[in-house]
């Protein structure tokens, strides 16, 4: 009997251990999907554009293969069947969104990516919620704050990109006001995280100081939106703050 009943606890404690890694495996991907969306259209963009041209088109080419891989594991892991729909609904829209990606980047298709773009960074984040309100625990507060951060820093980049596609609109500068306010916000809160481990407080710190070089990038292209330089320093610094906040999500969703 006595060794039933610990082969019956071992394999209760096997099976909320499973259950835990899954749910962290699936809150990862979640919160990196709408980020990765972001940062698919400013890579399509730069791309087009000839910003960092080979380098940019190998990033896209991966960016959609991990936004794809992603997405699958969120549809298999969502709790709950809304946030199911949800990611099946995202996995619908990517699908035409991907047709357009596949295409030669331009003026044109950037157009046609701009409201597809909003849309599925919608859904995406949609789900977040939906994910975090039928979720045991929540989704991690810190593991949020970095995936709203991440999507921030491809925001500001992706709206200056098309900027020089003329692709304007009072939404697009309303978006681009706000993540330019969020993006530092997030990150100073980030770094208020009582006792952080080393290694977070090297990716936030590493996050804030790129954040001083995209402001800087900014200033200048908004003095001169034609300065091809200073958008690679912009695109560059993005990217640095994005890879910086995806370690902060899988730390903290590992906890």
């Amino acid at each position: 009997m006595r060794g039933r009943s610990a082969a019956a606890a071992i394999l209760s404690l096997a099976l909320t251990c499973a259950v835990h890694a899954a749910e962290s495996t699936g809150a990862r991907d979640y919160l990196r999907l709408a980020p990765a969306i972001e940062r698919i259209a400013r890579l399509h963009a730069q791309a087009g554009q000839d910003v960092m041209g080979v380098k940019s088109r190998r990033a896209l080419a991966e960016a959609m293969r991990d936004f794809d891989s992603a997405r699958r594991v969120a549809v298999a892991a969502a709790p709950g069947q809304e946030a199911r729909d949800e990611y099946v609904l995202l996995a619908l829209l990517w699908q035409d969104y991907r047709e357009w990606l596949q295409r030669p980047p331009s003026r044109e298709t950037g157009r046609r990516l701009r409201d597809r773009t909003e849309e599925m960074a919608w859904v995406a984040s949609k789900g977040v919620r939906l994910v975090s309100e039928a979720s045991r625990g929540g989704v991690p507060s810190l593991a949020l704050r970095a995936s709203q951060a991440a999507l921030a820093s491809q925001r500001i980049a992706k709206v200056y990109l098309w900027r020089r596609w003329d692709i304007r609109d009072d939404a697009l500068e309303r978006e681009l006001r706000e993540a330019r306010e969020n993006l530092p916000r997030a990150l100073q809160a980030i770094a208020a995280t009582p006792d952080p481990d080393p290694e977070l407080a090297a990716q936030v710190q590493s996050a804030l100081t790129q954040w001083g070089f995209l402001s800087d990038a900014i200033a200048q292209l908004d003095k001169a939106p034609a300065d091809k330089r200073a958008l690679e320093f912009a695109c560059k610094a993005a990217d640095h703050i994005y890879e910086a906040m995806v370690r902060v999500i899988e730390s903290s969703t590992l906890r």
